[in-house]
């Protein structure tokens, strides 16, 4: 999806908005071929259409026949510090408005005590009795905020809210555990979007000091051993050398993240930039481990170019299905790369945008080893258009991949 206004996600779970309900997903087209779907951990595409009960942007109605974990992300507020994300912004419109009215009554007032104008006393005291009560919602926007956003779901239902972060991570490790273990004698999709690493960073306190890299260390270290216990039961179960695992990020790590003055942590190597900073490498380039013992060779690295996108088509074919042909598919299959059955990628360009402004190309020429990586210097109001791209390009030649 992309956003041409400002708000490029979904800042509240009350919104109406999300993930087109008549969009096809990896996990309908694997119910469609008899797998049993879950994702657990977090979905932050939107909940409701028009209702608070319509959940037609719910998990559950795209393709996933089990849900547990968070339908929204993980906040600052979620764990009460004194560094708000959203209700900052609300309690400044909050305050603006209250002010406003404050002023509107003091005028009424002085104008009604001084004979200055006429106007009625039900007016004056209204308008006192709103500002009364947007000073109490600008007071309590961040207990509001904690409330209606940071909850846990178990498909349609509410099972915490707020959600209590100390059971969080064990909770959400038992509903996956579970879930492998309830289909384990037939095909199974499992999607664990964990809530680690992202801020608040919230880390149980046997992990905490692990890493000599603070708290960012911390939950690296937490959310390591977590994939490490669902890899376990996947082997426990005898499922090991028929299951696929895919495990990456969406993002390089947040170089951005900050609580007060003090960096919480992330580290990006030679690329530039972090989570949120455009089209920079060291946010939009990120490795990809694969696990699949009984058919892919262990120890293999692929320097190829390849992208989350690639997960669509390469799911939907491990499991016989056929990807939408109404459509252009950005994904390909990483199965003949994985299988060394080719040795470049499919992908000779690659594009990164945010929202709907283009913010960096890669190309990388077929057959060559030699890959370009262009990045885009948007102006600071808008993104470019393909006549203003020349002169406002950065380009780095990769040898090494």
């Amino acid at each position: 999806m992309a956003s041409g206004t400002q708000r490029q996600v979904l800042f509240w779970n009350g919104c109406s908005g999300g993930l087109p309900p008549n969009e096809t997903t990896f996990a309908r087209i694997l119910h469609q071929q008899g797998y049993s779907t879950a994702l657990v951990g977090k979905w932050h595409m939107g909940v409701n259409c028009k209702s608070r009960r319509d959940h037609c942007h719910h998990p559950l109605n795209h393709g996933f026949d089990y849900f547990y974990g968070m339908p929204f992300t993980l906040l600052n507020e979620c764990q009460g510090t004194d560094d708000p994300e959203l209700a900052k912004s609300l309690q400044d419109t909050y305050w603006l408005y209250t002010q406003m009215i404050i002023l509107a009554v003091l005028t009424l007032l002085i104008g009604k005590l001084t004979n200055l104008f006429s106007v009625k006393w039900k007016i004056i005291i209204c308008l006192a009795i709103c500002g009364l009560l947007y000073f109490l919602s600008w007071f309590s926007s961040y207990g509001f905020t904690k409330y209606w956003n940071c909850i846990l779901m178990r498909n349609h239902d509410i099972t915490e809210q707020p959600m209590n972060l100390e059971k969080t991570t064990s909770n959400m490790l038992k509903e996956a555990v579970s879930f492998i273990e309830r289909n384990k004698h037939r095909p199974f999709l499992l999607f664990v979007s964990l809530l680690h690493v992202h801020t608040p960073l919230i880390t149980t306190e046997k992990f905490q000091g692990r890493s000599r890299h603070g708290l960012y260390g911390d939950n690296v270290e937490e959310m390591d051993w977590m994939v490490g216990r669902l890899l376990d039961v996947i082997d426990q179960e005898g499922l090991k050398n028929t299951t696929f695992i895919y495990f990456a990020s969406d993002h390089g790590g947040s170089l951005e993240a900050h609580r007060g003055n003090a960096q919480l942590g992330g580290w990006n190597g030679i690329y530039k930039g972090g989570k949120g900073m455009g089209g920079w490498e060291g946010g939009i380039r990120v490795p990809g481990i694969v696990r699949w013992p009984g058919a892919l060779p262990a120890g293999t690295v692929i320097n190829e170019p390849t992208s989350l996108m690639d997960i669509f088509p390469t799911v939907v074919q491990l499991a016989g299905g056929a990807v939408p042909q109404d459509r252009v598919i950005d994904g390909r299959t990483l199965l003949p790369l994985l299988q060394g059955t080719v040795q470049h990628s499919e992908h000779e360009f690659m594009f990164h945008y945010c929202g709907v402004f283009l913010h960096a190309v890669r190309w990388h020429q077929k057959d060559s080893h030699q890959a370009t990586y262009v990045e885009i210097i948007p102006h600071k109001s808008k993104g470019l258009s393909d006549n203003e791209l020349i002169g406002h390009i950065n380009v780095r030649l990769d040898r090494s991949t």
